[in-house]
C-alpha cells in the first residue's frame, strides 16, 4: 500500500507524509523545493532558482551553494520514500512528482472544473468545488522566495485566488446566498478596491437583500476612484448585472503522442508573459508550441484560444479584423453583436479577456502587424505564437521575448524516428542513426523519413539510407502535398522578394557550411551593401541562419532545395559564370593573405585575372591569419569540389596556395586528403609546376604525420619530374625536403651530402629562402651529430638570411633550433632567451606544431634552471597542444618533458603517472624515427626506479 503525499506552497512550504510532516530544513532549501513545486514536471533553470533565491543577486557565483542545497534536498526527498523525485536536466532541475500532491495544483485544477461547470449552467456544484479549493490557501504563497521575480510569480499566483473568489460570488448570487457574499466579499473589497468583477459581486449582493442606497453610494465612490486612477470608466453602474458566467473556449489543438526531447527549450519557454517561437521550416514551431500549451492548460482555466494565421500556405493570410470576429464568437459574443471596426472589435476583446486566465495561441503568423491586435493586455493571459520569420518589431517595441527552434539535436532526431519506427529500430541501431542523420535534425524530416521507412517493411533501415538521401525532399503522399519537405519551404521561398529569391539561389552554388557577404556578392555579382541586405532578409525568414557576425549559413536540407531551385530556375551558362566568380574570389583571396603572412614566398604561378570579382586585401598578418582561419573549412570543401567538377587549376591552385596555412594547424589527415585530391587535379591540368609542387606538399604532409617512406616517395617523385622537365629551382626545393627526411630517420651523413647538392643548387639560382632552409636543416644535422659549433655557425647564416627576407615562420623555427642546441650544449640561458622569441612568433603566426614542439624544448631549459613552476606550465601547455593536434610522436615528447619536470620538482609519483601514458602511447609506435623518443623515456624511466626501489602499480 502506498504512502499518502502531500506537498503544500500556498503558504509556508510543507511536506505531509502519512499525515506527519517532514522536516524540510532552512530557508534556502524550502525555497528551492517551493520553485520546482511551482513548475511540478518541468525544468527550472538553474538561473530561474538562483533569481528567486538571493536577491540582489550581486556578483558571487551562486551555483556551487544551489548544488549543495539540491544535493541535501534530494536527500530529504529519499528519506520520505521520493528518491527519485529530484532529477538534473541540462542547465536545470526538475521535479517528477505527481501535480495532485501539490496544493498549487489541485487548486488550479479544480478551479478549471469549477468554471467548466458554471459555464454550463450550474453555479451550485461550482460553489461546491470552489469551497473545499479556497480552503487548500493557508497565507502567503512561496513564503520563502523573495526579489522582484519571486513578487511577479507571488502575484500571478494570488490573481488565482482572486479568479476563485470572483467566481465563487458569482455563483453564490446565481443561487441566491446573497448574505454568504457578503460575508465572503467584505475584506476583499477594501483590498482590491478597483477591482470590476468583486464590485459588481459586491453591487449585486447589496442591492439583493435590501441595502440599495449602500450599493448607490458604493457605485459613486468606485466609479470615481477607478477613474482618478486609471484614466477610463468602469463597466460597473446601479444596473450592473453581476452574474456573468462566462463561455470557456477550448480551442487547443490535439497534443502529439510521440513529442521527443527540446527540454532545454521548453524551460526557456516559461517565465513569458509573450513569446515567439521562430525557426526554419519544417523545424517543428507549431508541434512545440502545441506541446508546451497543452503543459501550460491547467494554468489558464479561462479558456484556450488558437488561431491558423495561415502566413504560408495556399490559403490567404488572416486578416487581424477576421482574426479578432473568431476570438470574439469563441468567446460567446453572437453573430449579430460584433462590433463592425476594428478598434471597436479590439476593445470589445480586451473588455472580454479581462482579468481572466485565458492561453492564446496563434500559429503561422507572417508579420508582426499581423498578430499585435490579437495579443491580450492582461498579465494574466499567456500568448504563444510561431512564425517563419523574426517578428523584430514586436522585440523591439513590446519586448516581446523570442526563442529560435532550433533542429534537433542528432541523439533526439534517433529518440524520435526510433519512436516512429517501432521495434525496426532496435534491429537496427547503426542504419537508424544514418536515416536520422539524413534529416539534419528537422522533425518535419524525421517523420518523413518516417513514412518512407513504414512504406518499405522489408526493407533493412540501412538498405533506406541511399534512396532517402537523394529523395528526401519529394512528397510523401500524393494526396497530401502538403506533407512533403519541398511544400513546405515552397512556402517561404515563394513568399521572398525576387531579389532576395535569386540571391538564395545564387549562393546555393557555395559548396560549403557558411558563407560571408563579400563571397556571395563575389556569386552575385553585386554590390556588397545589397546583398549583406538580402542575407539579412534570408535570416529573418529562417532561409539561411546567421552563423557568427556577418557570416551565415544554410541548413543541410534548404541547401539541398535551393540548389533544386537553382537549377531549375537559371541559365546553366549564369550558374557557370558565377561559380567561376566564386573560385576566382576564393583563390585570389587566398594570394593575397599569402603575399601577407609569408611574403618571402614567390607567388602562385598563373592565378587567373578574376576581372569579374574584387578579392579581399589584408592589412597585417594578423588580419590575413584571421581570415584564413574563418574560412578554413570553406577553403578545403571548395578545393575538393574544384577537382570533382572539372575546374581542375583550382583543384590544385587553392590547396597550393594555402599549403603553409593548412600545415600550421588543424588535422594533418585532412591535408592530406586535399594534397592527394591536388594531385591529380593538377595532373588533369597538365601544369607541370603546379604538379611538382603539388608532390612537395603532399611529401611535407606525409613528413608531419611521420610516414617517412611514403614521403621519401613523393619527394623523389618530385625531383625525377623536375629534372626531366628543367626546373632547377624546384629540383633543389626537392633534395632539401629529401634530406630533412632522412635527418629524422638517422640516416645524418646521408643528408649533409644531399643538403650540399642543394644548397649549391638554389645559391645558384640565388634563391635566399631555400638557401636559409637548407640551412637551418644543416644546424638540425649537425645537432644530431653532436657537432655543436658547425650546427651553431648553420642555424646563425639561416637566422640571418630569414630576419632579412622577412620570414616570420622559418625565423621562429630557428629560434627554436637555437633552443634546441644550447640546450645540448649546457647554456640554458641562451637556450630560454631563443625558445621563448620561437615560442612568441608561434603563437602569433598560429603554428601548432611548432608551437608544441617549442614548448617541450621550453619545459627541458626551465627544469635545467630550477623555474619548476614554468617548466610544468610548459609541459602541460605542451601535452594539450599535442592532443589537439592529434600526433602521438609529439604526445611522447611532451608527456617525457612533463614528467622529467615533475620528477625534478619533487613529484615522483605524478612523474611516474606522465611516463606510463607516454609508454602506453610509444609502445604502440614503430620505426627508426622513434628511437630518440625511447631513449629519453627510458632514461625517465630509470630516474624514477633508482637501484632499490620498486615501481608503483600501475
Amino acid at each position: 500500500m502506498g504512502v499518502h503525499v502531500e506537498f503544500g506552497i500556498l503558504g509556508p512550504t510543507r511536506l505531509i507524509v502519512d499525515g506527519r510532516p517532514v522536516p524540510l530544513g532552512p530557508a534556502k532549501q524550502r525555497g528551492v523545493l517551493a520553485a520546482l513545486l511551482h513548475r511540478a514536471g518541468e525544468p527550472v533553470r538553474a538561473d530561474t532558482l538562483i533569481d528567486l533565491l538571493w536577491h540582489p543577486r550581486g556578483t558571487a557565483d551562486h551555483r556551487p551553494t544551489l548544488y549543495s542545497i539540491a544535493s541535501r534536498l534530494r536527500g530529504v526527498l529519499a528519506g520520505a520514500g521520493l528518491d527519485r523525485a529530484l532529477v538534473r536536466v541540462p542547465g536545470a532541475y526538475q521535479l517528477d512528482v505527481d501535480p495532485n500532491w501539490v496544493d498549487l495544483h489541485r487548486f488550479r485544477s479544480r478551479l478549471t472544473v469549477a468554471r467548466t461547470t458554471a459555464g454550463r449552467g450550474h453555479p451550485r456544484e461550482a460553489a461546491e468545488i470552489l469551497v473545499p479549493a479556497m480552503s487548500l490557501w493557508r497565507g502567503e504563497p512561496l513564503a520563502e522566495l523573495r526579489g522582484p521575480r519571486a513578487e511577479q510569480v507571488r502575484a500571478s499566483l494570488n490573481q488565482h485566488l482572486l479568479d476563485g473568489h470572483r467566481l465563487l460570488a458569482e455563483c453564490r448570487l446565481a443561487c441566491g446566498h446573497h448574505h454568504a457574499v457578503l460575508a465572503q466579499l467584505e475584506n476583499l473589497i477594501v483590498a482590491h478596491d478597483l477591482d470590476e468583477g468583486l464590485a459588481r459581486c459586491w453591487v449585486g449582493a447589496l442591492r439583493a437583500v435590501g441595502r440599495g442606497d449602500e450599493a448607490r453610494r458604493f457605485v459613486a465612490d468606485f466609479r470615481r476612484r477607478f477613474r482618478r486612477q486609471m484614466h477610463t470608466e468602469p463597466d460597473i453602474d446601479e444596473g450592473t448585472v453581476p452574474v456573468r458566467l462566462r463561455r470557456i473556449p477550448h480551442q487547443l489543438p490535439p497534443d502529439i503522442g510521440d513529442f521527443t526531447g527540446r527540454e532545454s527549450l521548453l524551460a526557456e519557454l516559461s517565465g513569458n508573459h509573450v513569446v515567439v517561437i521562430t525557426g526554419m521550416p519544417g523545424v517543428g514551431k507549431t508541434t512545440l508550441a502545441v506541446h508546451w500549451a497543452h503543459r501550460q492548460r491547467s494554468r489558464y482555466p479561462d479558456g484556450q484560444l488558437y488561431l491558423d494565421a495561415a502566413a504560408y500556405g495556399q490559403a490567404a493570410p488572416i486578416d487581424p479584423e477576421d482574426a479578432l470576429e473568431r476570438f470574439l464568437r469563441a468567446l460567446g459574443v453572437p453573430p449579430d453583436r460584433l462590433p463592425v471596426t476594428p478598434e471597436q472589435r479590439r476593445d470589445k476583446y480586451e473588455e472580454l479577456v479581462g482579468d481572466r486566465r485565458i492561453l492564446v495561441l496563434i500559429d503561422n503568423v507572417r508579420d508582426s502587424a499581423q498578430v499585435r491586435p490579437l495579443i491580450p493586455r492582461s498579465m494574466n493571459c499567456l500568448t504563444v505564437i510561431t512564425s517563419r520569420v523574426r517578428l523584430s518589431a514586436l522585440t523591439i517595441r513590446d519586448g516581446v521575448r523570442t526563442v529560435v527552434a532550433e533542429p534537433l539535436p542528432e541523439a533526439e532526431s534517433q529518440a524520435l524516428l526510433a519512436r516512429i519506427v517501432g521495434a525496426r529500430a532496435a534491429a537496427d541501431a547503426k542504419g537508424l542513426a544514418a536515416l536520422a542523420r539524413l534529416s539534419g535534425g528537422v522533425p518535419l524530416a524525421v517523420r518523413v523519413i518516417g513514412e518512407r521507412v513504414a512504406e518499405r517493411p522489408l526493407a533493412s533501415l540501412a538498405g533506406l539510407v541511399d534512396e532517402l538521401r537523394h529523395r528526401l525532399l519529394d512528397a510523401t503522399d500524393p494526396d497530401d502535398q502538403a506533407a512533403s519537405l519541398t511544400t513546405f519551404f515552397d512556402w517561404s521561398y515563394h513568399a521572398l522578394d525576387p531579389d532576395a529569391a535569386r540571391l538564395f539561389r545564387r549562393i546555393s552554388l557555395h559548396p560549403g557550411t557558411s558563407i560571408s557577404p563579400e563571397a556571395a556578392a563575389a556569386i552575385a555579382g553585386d554590390p556588397v551593401p545589397d546583398v549583406e541586405g538580402r542575407l539579412n532578409v534570408l535570416a529573418k525568414a529562417h532561409m539561411v541562419n546567421h552563423d557568427t557576425a556577418r557570416r551565415y549559413r544554410f541548413h543541410a536540407l534548404l541547401h539541398r532545395y535551393a540548389s533544386e531551385r537553382a537549377a531549375a530556375e537559371d541559365d546553366p551558362a549564369d550558374t557557370a559564370r558565377d561559380q567561376r566568380r566564386l573560385l576566382d574570389f576564393y583563390l585570389l583571396s587566398a594570394a593575397a593573405a599569402m603575399a601577407v603572412i609569408a611574403p618571402e614566398w614567390p607567388p602562385m604561378p598563373d592565378l587567373p585575372d578574376g576581372p569579374d570579382v574584387r578579392p579581399l586585401t589584408f592589412a597585417t598578418d594578423v588580419e590575413a591569419m584571421k581570415w584564413c582561419d574563418t574560412e578554413r573549412d570553406n577553403l578545403g570543401v571548395l578545393s575538393l569540389w574544384a577537382g570533382r567538377n572539372g575546374h581542375h587549376r583550382y583543384g590544385w591552385q587553392l590547396p597550393g596556395v594555402l599549403h603553409e596555412v593548412f600545415e600550421r594547424h588543424g588535422s594533418p589527415a585532412d591535408l592530406l586528403r586535399l594534397n592527394q585530391q591536388a594531385l591529380e587535379a593538377a595532373r588533369h591540368d597538365g601544369h607541370e609546376e603546379g604538379q611538382i609542387g603539388t608532390l612537395i606538399n603532399l611529401g611535407t604532409t606525409y613528413f608531419t604525420l611521420h610516414d617517412y617512406d611514403r614521403a621519401i616517395a613523393a619527394f623523389v617523385a618530385a625531383q625525377e619530374f623536375a629534372s626531366t622537365t628543367g626546373h632547377l629551382e624546384e629540383e633543389g626545393i626537392c633534395l632539401q625536403n629529401l634530406a630533412a627526411t632522412y635527418v629524422h630517420l638517422g640516416q645524418v651523413t646521408r643528408a649533409i651530402e644531399i643538403y650540399g647538392d642543394a644548397l649549391a643548387i638554389c645559391r645558384k639560382a640565388g634563391d635566399p629562402v631555400d638557401e636559409a632552409v637548407i640551412l637551418h636543416w644543416l644546424g638540425e644535422a649537425y645537432l644530431r651529430l653532436g657537432q655543436h659549433r658547425r650546427a651553431g655557425e648553420s642555424f646563425h647564416q639561416a637566422l640571418t638570411i630569414r630576419q632579412r627576407i622577412g620570414a616570420q615562420r622559418g625565423t621562429g623555427q630557428t629560434h627554436s633550433g637555437l633552443g634546441t642546441l644550447y640546450l645540448a650544449a649546457g647554456r640554458p640561458q641562451m637556450a630560454l632567451r631563443h625558445s621563448e622569441t620561437a615560442l612568441a612568433i608561434h603563437v602569433h603566426a598560429h603554428d601548432e606544431k611548432a608551437e608544441c614542439d617549442t614548448l617541450i624544448t621550453l619545459a627541458a631549459v626551465q627544469s635545467v634552471l630550477g623555474a619548476h613552476p614554468d617548466a610544468l606550465r610548459s609541459g602541460r601547455r605542451a601535452v594539450l597542444k599535442s592532443e589537439q593536434i592529434g600526433d602521438p610522436v609529439r604526445q611522447v615528447q611532451a608527456l617525457t618533458a612533463t614528467g622529467d619536470a615533475l620528477l625534478r620538482s619533487g613529484d615522483p609519483v605524478a612523474a611516474e603517472h606522465q611516463a606510463r601514458s607516454a609508454r602506453r602511447i610509444l609502445d604502440a609506435l614503430a620505426g627508426v624515427h622513434i628511437r630518440p623518443l625511447h631513449d629519453r623515456l627510458t632514461a625517465l624511466e630509470r630516474a624514477l626506479r633508482p637501484p632499490g626501489r620498486e615501481s608503483r602499480a600501475g
